[in-house]
C-alpha cells in the first residue's frame, strides 16, 4: 500500500510548539477536594488518586502527543529521503520489505557488524537501513546481494574506501593487507534519524 500524502491540516510545528510551552511532564490527575475547589478534577504536576477519566486523557496527551509528533516526523523524513513505501511498517528492524530469506541475510549482515567490528546492534541496523533502505535499492533485485557474503555488504556500510580506494570485503585473503585499525570509517546515521529502529 503506498504511503498517504502528508495531511496539510496537521500542523506539526504548531502542535510541537504547544507541547514545548506546556508545563513539563509528567502530569497527574488530581482531585481538588477542599473548601474552595468543591471536588473539581484537574491536572497537575503532583500525583493524586487517578480518578477522573476526562482529566486522565488530558494527562496522557502530555506524554503521547510529543511522541506522536516525533513519529509523524520520522515517517515523513523516510518518505522525503526516498525510503520504500513500507518503511517503518515492515514489522522488522529494517525499513525495507524483505522476504524471509533476505531478512535472514540482512540479520547476518547485522551480526557481522556486531561481532566482527564491535558496534551495537542498534547502530548496525541503523547503518544498514541508511545504506539499503531506499527506493533505489528496493528497485534493484535484492536477491543479487546474495551472490556475495554478508561481510561484503556489511563492511561497505561501516568502512569508507582507503587512500587506494579499497574496501574490506570480508575475505581473509583479499583483506590480508588491510589495517582495520586505521581504515577510514563512515559516520553513523544521525541519532535523530528514523534509521535507528532499535
Amino acid at each position: 500500500m503506498p504511503s498517504e500524502p502528508a495531511s496539510d491540516d496537521l500542523d506539526l510545528d504548531a502542535i510541537e510548539e504547544l507541547c514545548a510551552a506546556a508545563t513539563p511532564g509528567p502530569w497527574f490527575v488530581r482531585n481538588l477536594d477542599d473548601d474552595h475547589a468543591m471536588n473539581l478534577v484537574g491536572v497537575g504536576t503532583v500525583e493524586d488518586t487517578g480518578r477522573g477519566e476526562n482529566a486522565a486523557f488530558i494527562a496522557m496527551a502530555r506524554e503521547a502527543v510529543p511522541r506522536l509528533v516525533a513519529e509523524v516526523r520520522r515517517l515523513r523524513w523516510l518518505v522525503e529521503f526516498g525510503a520504500c513505501h513500507t518503511a517503518g511498517t515492515t514489522g522488522t528492524e529494517f525499513v525495507l520489505p524483505l522476504d524471509d530469506e533476505m531478512l535472514a541475510y540482512f540479520r547476518e549482515m547485522t551480526d557481522v557488524l556486531v561481532e566482527h567490528i564491535g558496534i551495537s546492534r542498534a547502530e548496525a541496523v541503523a547503518r544498514i537501513n541508511a545504506a539499503y533502505g531506499t527506493r533505489q535499492w528496493v528497485a534493484l533485485d535484492l536477491q543479487l546481494m546474495g551472490h556475495e557474503l554478508p561481510e561484503y555488504w556489511a563492511y561497505a556500510v561501516y568502512y569508507a574506501p582507503d587512500s587506494r580506494h579499497r574496501l574490506p570485503i570480508g575475505d581473509p585473503t583479499a583483506d590480508a593487507d588491510i589495517d582495520f585499525s586505521t581504515h577510514p570509517v563512515r559516520p553513523a546515521p544521525p541519532k535523530d534519524s528514523p534509521f535507528w529502529t532499535l
